[in-house]
Order: structure tokens, then sequence, then C-alpha cells
């Protein structure tokens, strides 16, 4: 009885069937070590992001520009009841006009810097606003403002990291008179920075609203990959030029042309009013002083500086591959073991997994140095080729470490193709594992998977 269930337990264990499962056993215990490289690449991810933070903080972050919103303060007069008793009380709010036309055209000269082994994108900026207010009409959002403060308006411009500034800045009023900008928006709360202007008298008295007027002001910045600016206008116009080859336009408005060669863009965007959502003027309390700014983030348009070959996140699409090209390699090796009669251990089968798994880890600390691509060809030929050896040698057979060589080539070559065909990776991934399977299965086809003896009726090899 005990020599019974030894003879079926050791037949088990030797079956095709047996090696099978256990062969998928440890794919599924060489997930944890395939996490762990997942780990390494967010970690350097985290730190190349940090370190490119640290230097855009030090030459200009991301700049985002909006303005010149003319806003002028007043007074209300609100009354209420308060113990039986009506009470009269004065509270101050803001209104903000935004211009009929507006100009935004400017140059921005990139640089690359390095610091260690990482890399940021960095541009200098020279851009020139101009347009045309129209005579503010207060009444037209605030019919009962008890006292306009015209004295007290100004012209301001937000630029989201006012220390990118290289230069002095100046408002020139209709071609003529010339007002130095201060910094900070100037209001109360002082949430928004920026630049302003302290506007009046424009003509007139100073205590009157003034008529239309032409502005127009040159602003020089640095920044760092992505300038975005609002089209504050009834009718707006941004036209911006740079040196970089590889441009992706963002935000809410996509331009109307664009120009793209390996020598820098042109690009040029048409904005009306109506499909801005936003009105010409509206009036904002004194405690909200600083959304006046936030109102117009969501219409910002621009452009962001792209890098277009990412190797982070290149690694990290590879590795979400990782299971399904274990699981191949794994059964290649297992087909060619059960007919060729030699026995390969599972521990073998282990070693296989974790070079499998070290050639993402070869892929990134490379890429970090010599770029992904080279990266790839050496990653992919050092654990192929060593892989390939390795099994003719755990066979005996220089035919089988041939055969796995051309299913190395076949793995690795349709990786690198899935990487880069970025709008049909899961396409061509779906297609490659359907046809890996189809080929495994019949491939597999007449293997007696029991390892019982054939019976007579027919036999199966």
């Amino acid at each position: 009885m005990a020599a019974s269930f030894a003879e079926s337990f050791n037949r088990l264990t030797r079956s095709p069937g047996f090696k099978f499962f256990l062969v998928v056993l440890l794919i599924f215990i060489l997930t944890i070590p395939l996490a762990l490289v997942w780990f390494v690449v967010n970690e350097r991810e985290n730190r190349s992001a940090a370190v490119k933070q640290e230097l855009a903080q030090l030459f200009g972050g991301e700049q985002q520009l909006i303005g010149p919103l003319l806003i002028v303060p007043y007074t209300v007069q609100i009354k209420r009841i308060q113990d039986n008793k009506e009470i009269e009380e004065t509270h101050e709010r803001y209104a903000t006009f935004l211009p009929d036309d507006f100009l935004a055209e400017g140059e921005a000269k990139s640089e690359i810097r390095r610091r260690s082994i990482y890399e940021v994108t960095l541009y200098s900026a020279r851009l020139k606003l101009s347009g045309q207010f129209s005579a503010p009409d207060i009444r037209l959002i605030e019919p009962d403002a008890a006292n306009v403060r015209w004295r007290d308006a100004i012209l301001s411009i937000g630029l989201s990291d006012v220390s990118g500034l290289k230069e002095a800045a100046s408002l020139r009023i209709d071609g003529g008179r010339t007002i130095a900008f201060e910094p900070s928006i100037g209001l109360p709360d002082g949430h928004a920075p920026g630049l302003h202007v302290r506007l009046f008298p424009v003509g007139g008295s100073i205590d009157q609203a003034p008529g239309t007027f032409r502005f127009e002001t040159e602003l020089v910045f640095n920044g760092s990959s992505r300038l975005t600016i609002a089209p504050i206008g009834r009718n707006s116009q941004l036209v911006l030029k740079s040196d970089w080859p590889h441009p992706s336009f963002n935000g809410a408005f996509l331009p109307e042309s664009r120009e793209i060669s390996s020598d820098g863009f042109t690009a040029s965007w048409r904005v009306p009013h109506l499909a801005r959502s936003i009105p010409q003027a509206w009036r904002t309390d004194a405690q909200q002083a600083g959304s006046i700014h936030a109102t117009l983030f969501p219409v910002l348009s621009g452009v962001s500086f792209f890098v277009p070959v990412d190797y982070y996140a290149l690694v990290n699409r590879a590795a979400k591959y990782a299971l399904m090209f274990l699981s191949v390699a794994f059964l290649a090796v297992l087909v060619l073991e059960l007919t060729s009669g030699r026995r390969i251990h599972a521990v073998q089968y282990v070693f296989v997994g974790l070079t499998m798994i070290l050639f993402y880890v070869l892929l990134l600390s490379l890429s970090e140095h010599i770029g992904f691509t080279l990266a790839y060809l050496i990653a992919s030929g050092a654990t192929g080729g060593m892989l390939s050896l390795y099994t003719g040698k755990a066979m005996q057979s220089a035919a089988r470490g041939l055969i796995m060589l051309f299913v190395f080539l076949i793995l690795y070559g349709l990786l690198y193709l899935i990487l880069r065909l970025e709008d049909f990776a899961l396409l061509a991934g779906a297609v490659a594992g359907f046809i890996m399977l189809t080929v495994t299965m019949f491939a597999t086809l007449r293997i007696n998977w029991s390892g019982e003896a054939a019976s007579p009726a027919g036999q199966q090899s």
C-alpha cells in the first residue's frame, strides 16, 4: 500500500501536468521581486521629479500668465434687520474688468540643464502684451455702488512664479505715459502673486472713471516645462514661437494654426469671449479678492516643453508586460524540456525568471546614463543571450539553445515595438498574447500531461 502510494506520488510529480502547474506557481512567486522592481522604478522617478523641481525653483517654475485686469475697489451699503432694528453696513468689493482686445506674442528660447544624471527643460521668454480697455461702467455689475475709489484702481498681471522675472517691467498707456510695475497684486489679502500699477489718473479727474485706453507692456522671465496664458480679451490672440522641437499644446484651447519642425515651432490662438464662458466684468467681495485671478485659471492655454523620451515611463510600461513575457519564456523552456528527455529543475526555472526580472533593473540603470534605446539593446542582448546559453547548457543541446535565442529575440523585439506604439500598445499586446498562447497550445497538443501510460487503443506521445 505504501509502495503503491509512493509510486503514484512519484509518477504525479514527474508528470508534465504537475510540472506545468509548478511553473505557473513559480511565475506567481516571481511577482514578489517584480513588485520590488516597480518600487525601484517609482523611487527613481520620484527622485528625478524632485531634482527637476529643485532646478525649476531656482530658475523659474511653470509659468501661468493672467492679465492685465482692471480692478476697481468700491463700497456698497447693505441694510439688514438685527434685534428688530434696521442696521446699515458698509461692505467693500472689487469690480474686475477685462480688455476688449488682447494680444500676447513672444518667443521662448529653450535649454536643457543637468544636475547629476537628471535633466530638466528650461526656457527664457520675452512676451509682449497689448490691447485696449473700454471705458469701465461699474453700474453694469453693481448699480448700488456707493463709493467708487477710482484713484485706487490698479491694472494687475498675475504671474505664477514672479521670481523668474529677469527685467523690470512697465506699462505704456495710449502709446505715451509709462508707469513702472510694482510687485504683488496690491489687494488687501495679497493672495494672488503678480505685478500691478496704480493706473490713475489716465486723463481727466482722479475721481472719475477713465475713457477707452490702450496699453502695452513687455515681460522677460524664465520658466520651466510649461508656459500658459489666459485669453482675457473679448477678442484674444496668442502667438508663441520657440526653438523647442517637441511642443505639446494643452489647456482649454488648442492653437488655431501651428508649424512644427526640427528648428522649433510657431503657434497662434484666436479665442472669442463666448468660447471663454467668463464675463467681461464681475464683482468680488473683499474676502475673496485673491480669487480674481483664480477665476481665469480654467481658460489658460499654451504649450508644454515636452520631453519625447521619458525612460521612467517606458520602463514602467515594460514592467507591466513582465508576467506575459515570463509566462512565454517559461512555457518555451517547458516545451523544450518535455520534448528533449532532459529534466530542468524548478530552481533552474527560478534562475531564468530572476534573470528576466533583472532585465528591467539593467534597463532602468543604463537608461539613466546612455538613453533608452541603447540601454534596451544592451540589457535585452545581455539577458537574452545569457539565458539562451544557459538553457542550451542545461539541456546539453546547442540546437535548443538557439531555439531559446530565437524566442528571446521575438520577445524583446515585440516588447520594444509595443513600447513605441503608444496609441496601439494595448492592441499590439493583446494580439501578441493571443498569438503566443495559440502557438503554445498547438505546440503542446500531443504532450501526455498526465504522465500515465498510453492506452492500447491509441497512443499519444
